[in-house]
C-alpha cells in the first residue's frame, strides 16, 4: 500500500464549564503540550505561549486503526436508471480502516509557533446482503472512501495574554484507493478548510479563543462560528480540552503517565463521487458524510515518547446524504438533497500508537 501521506486535524469546537476542587498533594507535572520553551530575557518584550499545563500530550505523529461493528445502510435514488435501482439496501458487517496523522512544528519561538501536518484517512465496507446495482452502494462496496490531506496550524502571539490562532487544511475526500486510475481527479479538486481564532491566556493552566471556521465538519461547505478551550483545574486532577461544536472532553489525570477522557467528537468530511456511468445525473455528486462519536478515551504512556491510545464509543449518523455540486450549506439548512441515505447507529473502536513532543 502507498501510503506516504500522514495526516493532519482540524479546528472546530465546544466550551463548556466544570468544576470540582481538591486539596489532595500536588504531583510531579510532566508537560507535553508545549513544543518549545519560550526563552525571554530581561527587557525584552514578553509574549504568551500556547502551552496549557496538563493537557493530553501533544501528538506529533500517530498511527491507527478505527472500527465501526455492524450496521445498515438504505439509499433512495431518484434519478436511477436500469442498470441503477431506485432503492438500494445494504447490511455492512464492519467498516473502518487505517487512519495516519503527522503534526510537526517547522517554525517555534517567542513570536511564532508555526505546525505543519498531513492526514491518511481509509474507511473501507465490509458488505454482507446488499444491492448490488444502486449507484451509490457499488461505489462504497468497491472503493470505499478515502481523505489525503495537508494542513497547517499557526499561533501568533501578540502580548503576555492575547495571541491569534490560524488554521487551513486541503483534503483529497473521495471514494478512491490510492491505485485507482482516477486518483489525479480527486488530488487535483481539494475541499479547503479554513479557521482563525483570537485569544486570551488566562494563566498557566487555562486558554481561551473565539473565531470563525469554512468547514466541512458537518458533512458540507459550512460557516460555523468556533469556540476553542483548554483548561486545567487547580487540584491538576481534572480538565477540559474543548472546540466548539465539534470536540469536547473531561479529562482526567491519574498521574503525568495515565489519564482519561469523556466527551464527544463531530467527525465529517465531504467525499467527491467521480461519476463512472453513462448517466449524467450522477455528475459532480458529493457525499456528506458527518457522524457525532460519544466516547471514552484512555491514553497511556508506553515511554517519555510512546503513547498508546484507546477509544471506545457510539457512532451516531448526522449525515450521510449526498449533493450534487459543492453547495453551502448554514447549520440548520433546510435545503433538501439529491439524494438521501440512512445509515444505523454502531459501536466503534480505535486503538492508535503516538509519538509525542517531550
Amino acid at each position: 500500500m502507498r501510503v506516504v501521506i500522514l495526516i493532519g486535524f482540524m479546528l472546530a469546537l465546544q466550551y463548556a464549564a466544570f468544576a470540582q476542587q481538591d486539596s489532595s498533594a500536588k504531583e510531579e507535572e510532566i508537560d507535553y503540550s508545549q513544543f518549545a520553551d519560550m526563552d525571554v530575557s530581561g527587557g525584552t518584550k514578553r509574549y504568551c505561549t500556547s502551552k496549557v499545563l496538563g493537557l493530553s500530550p501533544n501528538k506529533l505523529i500517530t498511527i491507527a486503526y478505527d472500527f465501526q461493528s455492524s450496521h445498515t445502510l438504505t439509499n433512495v435514488d431518484p434519478y436511477a436508471i436500469a442498470s441503477y435501482a431506485k432503492n438500494g439496501n445494504a447490511n455492512i458487517n464492519s467498516s473502518g480502516g487505517l487512519r495516519l496523522v503527522a503534526n510537526v512544528p517547522v517554525v517555534s519561538n517567542t513570536k511564532w509557533l508555526v505546525n505543519l501536518g498531513a492526514t491518511y484517512w481509509r474507511n473501507g465496507y465490509n458488505m454482507g446482503s446488499h444491492t448490488t446495482n444502486n449507484y451509490v452502494i457499488h461505489n462504497l462496496h468497491n472503493r470505499g472512501l478515502t481523505t489525503l490531506g495537508l494542513n497547517t496550524t499557526v499561533f501568533k502571539p501578540i502580548n503576555e495574554k492575547n495571541f491569534l490562532l490560524f488554521f487551513t487544511s486541503a483534503e483529497a475526500n473521495g471514494d478512491y484507493t490510492l491505485s485507482d486510475n482516477k486518483l489525479a481527479q480527486y488530488l487535483t479538486t481539494p475541499k479547503i478548510t479554513l479557521a482563525a481564532f483570537y485569544g486570551w491566556k488566562r494563566n498557566d493552566r487555562s486558554l481561551f479563543a473565539i473565531g470563525l471556521s469554512r468547514s466541512y465538519r458537518p458533512g458540507a461547505n459550512s460557516i460555523i462560528p468556533v469556540i476553542l478551550y483548554n483548561h486545567t483545574f487547580e487540584n491538576k486532577k481534572w480538565g477540559i480540552e474543548a472546540l466548539f461544536p465539534s470536540r469536547l472532553a473531561f479529562r482526567r489525570s491519574f498521574n503525568t503517565r495515565n489519564l482519561l477522557l469523556l466527551g464527544y467528537e463531530l467527525e465529517g468530511q465531504s467525499y467527491s463521487m467521480i461519476n463512472r456511468s453513462t448517466n449524467v445525473a450522477y455528475d459532480n455528486l458529493e457525499l456528506r458524510r458527518a457522524e457525532i462519536r460519544p466516547r471514552i478515551a484512555y491514553e497511556k504512556a508506553i515511554t517519555d515518547f510512546i503513547w498508546l491510545s484507546l477509544q471506545v464509543g457510539y457512532r451516531i449518523n448526522y449525515n450521510f446524504n449526498m449533493d450534487q455540486g459543492d453547495i453551502l450549506r448554514l447549520l440548520g439548512s433546510d435545503k433538501p438533497f439529491y439524494m438521501e441515505n440512512t445509515l444505523t447507529n454502531p459501536l466503534y473502536f480505535q486503538i492508535g500508537i503516538n509519538l509525542v513532543s517531550p
